[in-house]
């Protein structure tokens, strides 16, 4: 009784079944993380509950057919309208000579949510290509604090010039206070896929301490045109190139 009054208390979802399937115990969170009602739900089989759920998410199903504890994280389910994410943690056990499984519940739909609003938001300072004009854009470099930033650069200022149709794009520097040696590899890499793609690629902004990284790291941009600032690129784009549409 006092090990039931403290999974009561819980705030994580617990159900426990037999190995016949049948739900014995659920506490309080699960009711509510499911809405349902526990006089409705204790005694029912557990495929009676959930008649539609796909094999892969029959987590408590394989434990019993496997005799394993088994965790999963991050599965998305959908219940009653709702989009959820949750964990589940199954935990065999034996009462009386019966065996159960205890599965535990915890509903990560609202951290996912933070950390999804996050990483678009990192991905949108990361790689934001601001048009200056017809097939003329700007990269404003940030300074990468999550490793992940490397990634997005690499992976999706590519993508956006391709889908902006870029064919000129000035990075601008302004923002950037240090360089090291990572940070040259990555600038490299980047010039060079927007080079395979056709886009022609200049540097704009670079403070002098910066400038000075370069030149004490040995760091060499072969044939890459660079200007003061980002007006200078502008007006070199817009000098060497086809009259633009502003739009």
């Amino acid at each position: 009784m006092l090990l039931r009054n403290a999974m009561d208390l819980l705030d994580e979802g617990v159900l426990i079944s037999d190995e016949e399937y049948t739900i014995t115990y659920v506490n309080p969170a699960y009711v509510k993380m499911f809405q349902l009602e526990e006089e409705r739900i204790v005694g029912e089989k557990l495929n009676h509950l959930y008649p539609d759920l796909a094999p892969e998410k029959k987590l408590l199903s394989k434990s019993i057919q496997e005799k394993r504890d088994i965790g999963f994280e991050g599965m998305d389910f959908h219940w009653q309208g709702r989009d959820m994410v949750l964990h589940f943690y199954t935990k065999r056990f034996t009462h009386e000579g019966e065996s159960f499984v205890l599965i535990r519940i915890f509903d990560m739909t609202e951290q996912s949510k933070r950390e999804k609003e996050l990483i678009h938001m990192i991905e949108e300072m990361t790689a934001n290509i601001v048009t200056i004009a017809k097939g003329y854009a700007l990269l404003p470099l940030q300074p990468i604090l999550r490793e992940e930033q490397r990634d997005i650069l690499l992976a999706r200022v590519p993508v956006l010039c391709q889908e902006q149709n870029v064919s000129r794009l000035a990075i601008q520097f302004s923002g950037i206070t240090s360089i090291d040696e990572e940070w040259a590899v990555l600038l490299k890499n980047l010039m060079m896929s927007l080079r395979l793609l056709g886009i022609e690629v200049v540097l704009a902004g670079m403070r002098p301490q910066v400038v000075m990284q370069f030149v004490q790291n040995h760091i060499q941009l072969d044939g890459v045109r660079t200007f003061m600032n980002v007006q200078q690129a502008t007006k070199y784009f817009l000098e060497t190139g086809l009259k633009p549409r502003f739009e």
